[in-house]
This record gives structure tokens, C-alpha cells and sequence, in this order.
């Protein structure tokens, strides 16, 4: 009869052992989830972030204009990158096909400012979980005063005004100002 007694507080004790034992990984492994989902958001801000400084730049340097760089933000192919520095097939990424979308899209709006020759602009960043959803996973919106230039063209050849001021040896005054 003791013998019984005694197997079944062991019994006991091992069903108990291995209960604390599951509920304790269980914590563990939702802290850990936890911690990843936590690290994913972040993430994404600082891509958006990155995307709303990189897409106001462009427009404070005249390289697009708030029509072609608001939208779908074409995905990046780390893969087309040139690895290699040759000008072979496939270097520096070009390809024949769209690249295909994101799930960054960006939102341009302006707006008049009470400073001469200064446009208040807002760009905001959004990530979707899935190109049709309306839910939101990331987002960031920069406003700034910018003096918005016309969009750059190519000029392969043709010297800008600060190559011949400096090739003459004198100094150059953008507003036209004295040396």
C-alpha cells in the first residue's frame, strides 16, 4: 500500500514537472514571436522613413516631378544590381519587363505656402499587407517647404554654369551677383 502511495505522488510530481515545463515554453516562445513581429514594424517604419526622405529629395533636386513619383513603388531587385562593374547582359539592372509592384505606395499633396517661391509638401508612405487590402501595415508622412524645380534633363555634354565660372577661374553668383 505504501509503494502505491509513493508512485502516485511521483506520478504526480511529473505531471506537474512537465506542465510548469510546457508553460514556460509556451511564454518563452510567445515573447520570441513577440520580439519578431516587433522587429518586422520597425523595419517597415524605417523603410518608410527612408522612402518619404528619398521620394522629397528627388523632388527638392528636380529628378521627378509629384505626378511620376506619386504611386505603386516598383519593387527592388537586389539580384539586377551589377556585381561585377562589367557593362555585359544584365548589368546595372536593366531588364525588358516592369519590375513588379510593391507593396509601398506613395501619396504626394501640396499646397501653397505664404513664403515666395516655396510649395508646402507632404509625401506619405504606406505598406499594405496585399496589393487590394485597405489595411495598413506601415506608414510615415514628411511635410517640408520645398522650392520645387523643374524636371532635370539630360544635358550629356553641355557644361552648366558652374563648370565655366570654374574654368575661367572666377567665382560663382547664382542670383547674379557681383565677384
Amino acid at each position: 500500500m505504501h509503494t502505491r502511495r509513493i508512485r502516485g505522488w511521483v506520478l504526480l510530481e511529473m505531471i506537474l514537472a512537465l506542465t510548469i515545463f510546457i508553460f514556460t515554453a509556451l511564454t518563452v516562445l510567445g515573447s520570441i514571436a513577440q520580439g519578431i513581429a516587433a522587429a518586422e514594424r520597425t523595419r517597415s517604419h524605417a523603410q518608410a522613413v527612408d522612402l518619404a526622405r528619398s521620394t522629397m529629395a528627388k523632388l527638392e533636386a528636380g529628378l521627378g516631378t509629384m505626378q511620376n513619383l506619386a504611386g505603386p513603388v516598383p519593387a527592388w531587385e537586389p539580384d539586377a544590381a551589377p556585381t561585377d562593374g562589367a557593362d555585359g547582359p544584365g548589368a546595372g539592372g536593366f531588364s525588358d519587363t516592369a519590375p513588379p509592384p510593391s507593396l509601398w505606395e506613395v501619396e504626394i499633396d501640396s499646397l501653397p505656402s505664404p513664403f515666395s517661391g516655396l510649395t508646402q509638401v507632404t509625401v506619405t508612405v504606406v505598406k499594405r499587407p496585399a496589393p487590394d487590402s485597405e489595411r495598413v501595415v506601415a506608414s510615415y508622412s514628411l511635410h517640408q517647404l520645398v522650392h520645387l524645380l523643374p524636371e532635370r534633363q539630360d544635358s550629356v555634354g553641355e557644361t552648366d554654369p558652374i563648370t565655366t565660372e570654374g574654368a575661367r577661374g572666377g567665382r560663382f553668383a547664382p542670383t547674379g551677383g557681383s565677384r
